[in-house]
């Protein structure tokens, strides 16, 4: 029976009028269900996508992430804008609208500040500017960077902005904290131990700097920022560990600016934030193929790891059990108005002490007990016994430096398919890695017989074997038996369907038997 092929859609043959039991098809198709591929490339990226979108059942959460992720700039400078709006149009908002623009609570002095709730105000605003600063960095600035430095793939493009936002911050705050800390350290320390005492001095300190005021609410609202943004991004092989850390640095940040605490939180953020300069540089230098170059500035990262969390950071835990209530900040009830130690017996009370300039900015007194020295050791400690499973990972690095295998961030998240995508877009059909025979260049559309019974629709029950099995080149799902004729000859049949009608060919023993109703 010859088969034409018209000039318009596909179509498939009627019955032919030879056979009797021709029942109706069991269901009607459209064109859509005949999956008409130019090339077995195309046909590949449409069976990926199709199997994407059935995974794909996102949450509720995660259509929210992601649209978080995609629009942090564009929320962020809404809110923004919403902000100073309402601050202009509402002379009754300004009150509360200043707090999140300026600094709360200053004093007669010039250049102190007090403490107080109005601070919380600025640090939720600190925490859109940094979103909104980051994103712009990232999309604007710092990704062009990375493709003019050749970097290929979107997931490094990626890394390589991630880590050098990272640097720059680091930097400018490294440096902030240490000059403050720096210049408010008294004349006569001469010792590692009349340092570590300094830290203590002068309980409670009623007033602040300016600088260090505004030093401290963006670093807390900085690392609050930190906890939203590995929420909104793909989560790496430390997250818990990471969130872990976040919760308890922001819980330190907050109790030591509560309980007037902040040279010694000071302290604590320069010795951390002298390691995360080391190391987003190591991992830009590698994400540029500078390998060498990366393994020697591990190494200093290395160094610098153990030199400042481990050994400086644990002077300052050291000093709080050794010097605290032993040769400085004797436990006690001191007054808010004039810092004298009023009474011997500080109590048992801890929340209410611990957060006293926010919860009760009024309280005349605040107290230092047992239960609040703790408190701050138990938090440190924890601190202490996360960084010590993260260099635990630092050494398995160090041991494939030795090895020459390079160093590499255990922590990061696998490369995906998705990930690989180059500028030209996903999906990339790869080059062929063997040369074109031909065999290759020969028209894919090969002879095959066909019957009367091959273009027929089957019956409910008497459907022969090779009517009932699946196409596996064509996303419709129809039997490949019913319209082998047409699909070959337009062009459908993918290279698998093709090499296997090949193989029939080629090595079948006897000519295949002929249906009776073949013309």
């Amino acid at each position: 029976m010859a088969t034409h092929l018209e000039a318009g859609p596909p179509s498939l043959c009627p019955p032919s009028p030879s056979v009797s039991n021709t029942p109706p098809p069991q269901r009607e198709l459209n064109i859509e269900d005949v999956a008409v591929c130019a090339s077995p490339g195309e046909f590949v990226q449409a069976k990926r996508k199709n199997t994407l979108s059935s995974k794909d059942q996102e949450s509720i959460w995660s259509a929210l992430r992601k649209v978080a992720m995609e629009h942090q700039l564009g929320l962020s400078l809404n809110f923004m804008l919403l902000l100073a709006m309402s601050h202009v149009m509402f002379p009754s908002l300004r009150n509360m609208t200043s707090a999140c623009f300026t600094l709360s609570y200053p004093t007669e002095e010039s250049g102190q500040y007090g403490q107080g709730p109005r601070d919380m105000y600025l640090v939720g605003s600190c925490i859109v500017y940094f979103m909104a600063f980051r994103a712009f960095m990232l999309d604007y600035v710092l990704m062009p960077i990375a493709s003019y430095c050749g970097i290929g793939r979107r997931k490094g493009r990626v890394r390589f902005a991630e880590q050098a936002y990272m640097l720059i911050y680091y930097t400018i705050y490294w440096l902030w904290g240490l000059y403050l800390f720096v210049q408010d350290t008294p004349s006569h320390v001469n010792s590692t131990e009349s340092l570590l005492i300094s830290m203590w001095r002068d309980f409670p300190r009623l007033t602040m700097p300016l600088g260090i005021k505004l030093y401290y609410l963006t670093q807390f609202a900085f690392w609050i920022q930190q906890i939203v943004v590995i929420h909104l991004e793909e989560a790496r092989k430390d997250h818990y560990q990471m969130l872990t850390h976040h919760f308890v640095t922001c819980m330190l940040m907050l109790g030591s600016y509560g309980y007037r605490q902040w040279r010694v939180g000071n302290a604590i953020l320069v010795c951390m934030d002298s390691v995360d300069l080391a190391l987003p540089l190591a991992k830009i230098l590698r994400y540029l193929g500078l390998q060498t170059a990366c393994d020697c500035m591990f190494g200093v990262f290395v160094i610098t790891w153990i030199a400042a969390r481990h050994v400086a950071y644990m002077a300052i835990v050291w000093s709080i059990y050794a010097h605290v209530n032993v040769k400085t900040m004797p436990y006690g009830l001191y007054s808010t108005i004039t810092g004298e130690r009023l009474s011997t017996s500080g109590g048992q009370n801890l929340m209410d002490n611990l957060m006293q300039p926010l919860s009760r900015p009024d309280a005349k007194t605040i107290s230092f007990n047992a239960n609040i020295k703790t408190l701050f050791l138990s938090l440190l400690m924890a601190l202490q016994a996360i960084t010590i499973v993260w260099f635990v990972m630092i050494v398995r690095v160090v041991i494939r430096v030795i090895r020459g295998q390079g160093a590499d961030d255990t922590r990061s998240d696998g490369e995906d398919e998705e990930d690989e995508e180059l500028e030209n877009g996903p999906f990339q059909p790869s080059k062929p890695t063997v040369p074109i025979t031909a065999e290759a260049e020969k028209p894919r559309f090969i002879e095959v017989e066909t019957t009367s019974e091959e273009v027929t629709w089957p019956t409910r029950k008497g459907s022969t074997s090779n009517s009932r099995k699946k196409s596996k080149g064509i996303s419709s799902g129809l039997n490949l038996g019913e319209h082998k004729e047409i699909l070959n000859r337009i062009g459908c049949l993918s290279e698998e369907q093709l090499a296997r009608e090949r193989e029939k060919r080629t090595d079948s023993a006897s000519p295949r038997p002929q249906s009776a109703g073949k013309r």
